[in-house]
C-alpha cells in the first residue's frame, strides 16, 4: 500500500496512523515497508487490500468505516496524489500477456519507428487504443498532485480515468471468470543453480485454509497444483530455507523433477526421466547420471497435449509418507501415469516440509495457477470411463457405401486400382464392431475439420504414421505399411514428393501427408508446405499395390514356365532369343544369365566357351554373365602364357583362367 517513498519520508505514519508511531530510523521504516507488502499470489490478498482502502478512505474523509462504499473509495482515489494510492511492483520477467490494455496518444505512437510498430501490432494488436490526444514526452517540472500541471496532460488523464471506470464498473455486477488462481511465476533458465522460493509457506497456507474451514481434513493430505510449459523444471519442498553458501546438515528436501517434453517427431518415442527423490537440489545431475531415484517414469508425457500449459498435481500424505506425482486437468484423461513412492519418516518426514522452491534447466519456464490445497480439487481431476475398451475395426470394401468420394484432382485419381487399394481390410478380433472406411482415404478433406465429428464417427481414415503411430485412435486405420527405409533418410531431396514418402520411410516422418485444402489449385510451393501437405495424389495403398503387381508378375512367370516345353539343353542353353525363351523352359537358376534389356549386342554362338576376349569382339557380341564377368575380371591378373598362340592347352579352361594368350586375344 502507498509508495515506498512515503515510508522513507515518514508520511505513511501520518496517512495510516494504525501503523504506529514513526520509529525515526530509516532501517526500521524500510523493514516495515517490506513487512506491509501484499503479494498477489497469496490467497486472501484482495480481502486485506479492501480493508486497507476502507481504512484509508475513512481516515481521509473522517468518516466511520461502515459509511465507506466503493463510490467513496473511487472519489478519494482520483482526487489525491498517486503516491498515496496503491503502488504496484512487477517482476522483471513479466509475460506480455499480463498487460490487459494499452492507451497511447497518437503523436507518441507516430514517433516510434517501424520496428516498434510491427512489435506492437504482433503482440498488442487487439489490446491497444491510440487516442487523439497530444501527449507530452517530457515530464514538466512542478509540484506533485492529483491534477497535472498542463492542460494536455489533464485532458489525457481525465480520458483514461473515464475509460477505466467504464471498463471496470461492469465487473461489479458481472465479475469476469477467474482464469488465473494462485501464484504466477516465470522461472529464469539457471540450469538448476538458482532456486526461487514461493512467498507462501505450507504452514501459512494451512492457517489460511483453517480460517475458512472449521473442520480441517483428518487424513493430513496436501495437494500442490500448478501449470507449466515444456517441462525441464524442478519443484523442491524443504524443511528449512535453502542457503547454497552455508552447510545445512539438517536440511531435508523432497525433489520433484519433471523432464522436458518429448520431441514429437521422435520415432520410436523417447522421453527423459521424470522422478521423485529425497536429497538436495544440487544432486540432480548425480541422480540422473547414477539413475538413483525413489520413483521414476520415462513415459510421463506420452499422449499429452504438450503444446500448451500442462497441469500437474503433487500429492503427499504426511501420515503414511506416500508421495504421488500425476497429471491433472485434461491431460489426466489421456495419461494415467503416476510416479509414486513412500518415504520412511527417518529418511524424510513429510510433515516437516515448509518451504517451496521452483527452478528451471536450460529454458525459461512459465508457471501459472500454483496452488497449495488441503482438499482434492474435483474440477482438476476429470472422470472417465475406466472400463472403456478401444473397438477393433472390421473394414471391407462392401462397407464403403453412402459416402461420395471427392472429385479427382489429377490423372492418378482416376485410376481404379489406386482407389481400390485405398480400401483395405484390417484384422479384427471383434467382428461385431465396424466403421465404414472413407473412400477418399488419406485424401479426405473433411476428416481434419473441427466441426465434422459426425463424419469421423461414421467413416474411418488411414493413420498417417501407419502401424508406427504412438497414440492410436479407434477411428484411424493403423495397418502395417510394408516399405523399406529410404537410403538418404532425412537428407532425402524427395521429401516433398508424396509418392516417394509413401514408397519409402524416413525417420520421424509420416508415411502420408495431410491433404491441402486447396489441392491442385494450391500456389504455395515452399518446401515447408510441400513436406507437410499433399495435393490430391492417390498414394494410399501404393506399397500393397506394388507388392501385388510384383506377386502377379511372378505368378505369371511361374504359370508361363509351367506351360513351356523344357529346353533339351537346360542350364547349358546359350540361346537367349526372346522367342526361344518364351517357347522353352529353362532352370530358374539360369535366369540370372539373361541379357540386360538395354544391351543390344548380338549373342556369341560360343557362349561361355568363347575365348575371344578382345575389346572388338566383346563390344559386338554378348556372352552369358558368368563368362563375361570371368573374362573382364580375370584379364587384369592372368599371367602371360610363355607359349602364346602356340600353346597346346589353349582350349583348357583351367589353363586359360591362369594364363593369357596375347597373340590370339588381341587380334
Amino acid at each position: 500500500m502507498q509508495a515506498a517513498t512515503s515510508y522513507a519520508s515518514g508520511n505513511a505514519y501520518k496517512w495510516r496512523p494504525w501503523l504506529g508511531a514513526d520509529p525515526g530510523s530509516n532501517d526500521e521504516r524500510i523493514k516495515l515497508f517490506h513487512c506491509s507488502k501484499l503479494h498477489a499470489s497469496i490467497p486472501g490478498y484482495e480481502y486485506a487490500t479492501a480493508l486497507e482502502l476502507i481504512a484509508i478512505t475513512s481516515e481521509h474523509f473522517k468518516k466511520n468505516s461502515l459509511e465507506i462504499d466503493l463510490k467513496t473509495i473511487l472519489q478519494r482515489w482520483i482526487n489525491v496524489d498517486s503516491h498515496t494510492n496503491i503502488e504496484a511492483h512487477l517482476p522483471s520477467l513479466i509475460p506480455l500477456d499480463y498487460i490487459d490494455h494499452i492507451y497511447i496518444p497518437q503523436n507518441i505512437y507516430d514517433s516510434l519507428n517501424d520496428t516498434a510498430h510491427r512489435s506492437i501490432d504482433a503482440v498488442f494488436k487487439h489490446r491497444i487504443t491510440i487516442t487523439q490526444h497530444e501527449g507530452e514526452i517530457k515530464n514538466p517540472a512542478g509540484p506533485f498532485g492529483p491534477t497535472p500541471p498542463t492542460q494536455a496532460r489533464a485532458d489525457y488523464q481525465n480520458y483514461i480515468i473515464d475509460k477505466l471506470n467504464e471498463r471496470f464498473t461492469g465487473y461489479i455486477t458481472q465479475p469476469p471468470p477467474r482464469l488465473v488462481q494462485g501464484a504466477v511465476i516465470t522461472i529464469p533458465s539457471t540450469n538448476f543453480n538458482d532456486h526461487l522460493v514461493l512467498p507462501l509457506t505450507i504452514s501459512q497456507a494451512y492457517k489460511q485454509y483453517c480460517v475458512d474451514h472449521a473442520q480441517p481434513p483428518k487424513d493430513n493430505t496436501i495437494y500442490i497444483y500448478w501449470r507449466a510449459m515444456n517441462g525441464d523444471m524442478m519443484l523442491t519442498l524443504s524443511n528449512e530455507e535453502i542457503d547454497p553458501g552455508e552447510k545445512q546438515p539438517n536440511l531435508r528436501c523432497l525433489i520433484c523433477y519433471i523432464a522436458a517434453k518429448s520431441n514429437s517427431i521422435d520415432t520410436p518415442y523417447h522421453e527423459n526421466t521424470s522422478y521423485l527423490n529425497s536429497g538436495q537440489p544440487s544432486q540432480h545431475a548425480t541422480f540422473l547420471a547414477k539413475k538413483k531415484y525413489a520413483a521414476k517414469s520415462d513415459r510421463f508425457h506420452i499422449g499429452c497435449n504438450t503444446d500448451y500449459f500442462m497441469t500437474y498435481c503433487l500429492e503427499y500424505q504426511c501420515s503414511t509418507g506416500q508421495v504421488t506425482l500425476s497429471h491433472a486437468g485434461p491431460n489426466a484423461i489421456y495419461n494415467h501415469e503416476k510416479i509414486t513412492c513412500t518415504f520412511a519418516k527417518g529418511n524424510l518426514d513429510l510433515s516437516n516440509l515448509e518451504f517451496i522452491y521452483v527452478s528451471a534447466g536450460d529454458s525459461i519456464i512459465p508457471i501459472r495457477n500454483f496452488m497449495i490445497c488441503f482438499e482434492k480439487q474435483p474440477n482438476l481431476h476429470p472422470t472417465f470411463d475406466s472400463t472403456f475398451k478401444k473397438p477393433t475395426l472390421t473394414i471391407g470394401a462392401k462397407d464403403a457405401v453412402g459416402h461420395i468420394p471427392a472429385k479427382a484432382t489429377n490423372d492418378n485419381a482416376s485410376n481404379p486400382e489406386s482407389i481400390s487399394a485405398g480400401v483395405k481390410k484390417s484384422t479384427a478380433d471383434d467382428a461385431s464392431s465396424s466403421i465404414t472406411p472413407c473412400l477418399d482415404n488419406i485424401n479426405c478433406l473433411i476428416q481434419y475439420k473441427a466441426d465434422e465429428s459426425d463424419h469421423n464417427a461414421k467413416f474411418s481414415h488411414p493413420c498417417r504414421f501407419s502401424e508406427l503411430c504412438q497414440s492410436k485412435e479407434c477411428q484411424r486405420i493403423h495397418e502395417t505399411h510394408q516399405v523399406s527405409m529410404c537410403n538418404h533418410d532425412k537428407k532425402c531431396h524427395k521429401l516433398t514428393d508424396p509418392f516417394h514418402r509413401a514408397e519409402f520411410r524416413h525417420t520421424g516422418m509420416p508415411d502420408y501427408l495431410i491433404p491441402c485444402r486447396n489441392q491442385a489449385k494450391c500456389t504455395d510451393t515452399s518446401t515447408q508446405h510441400r513436406m507437410k501437405y499433399s495435393h490430391g495424389e492417390q498414394v494410399y495403398g501404393i506399397s500393397s499395390l506394388i507388392a501385388s503387381q510384383n506377386a502377379s508378375s511372378q505368378q505369371q512367370q511361374n504359370d508361363d514356365r509351367d506351360s513351356q516345353i523344357p529346353c533339351r539343353w537346360g542350364g547349358k542353353c546359350y540361346d537367349f532369343n526372346s522367342q526361344h525363351r518364351a517357347k522353352y523352359a529353362h532352370p530358374k537358376s539360369d535366369d540370372r544369365q539373361q541379357q540386360e534389356p538395354n544391351d543390344h549386342r548380338a549373342l556369341c554362338k560360343w557362349g561361355t566357351k568363347c575365348y575371344d576376349s578382345t575389346s572388338q569382339h566383346r563390344t559386338k557380341y554378348w556372352h552369358p554373365e558368368s563368362q563375361e564377368g570371368e573374362q573382364q575380371g580375370q584379364d587384369n591378373h592372368r599371367m602371360p602364357c610363355k607359349w602364346g598362340s602356340q600353346c597346346r592347352m589353349i582350349s583348357d579352361v583351367n589353363h586359360r583362367s591362369k594364363y593369357s594368350h596375347p597373340s590370339t586375344e588381341q587380334k
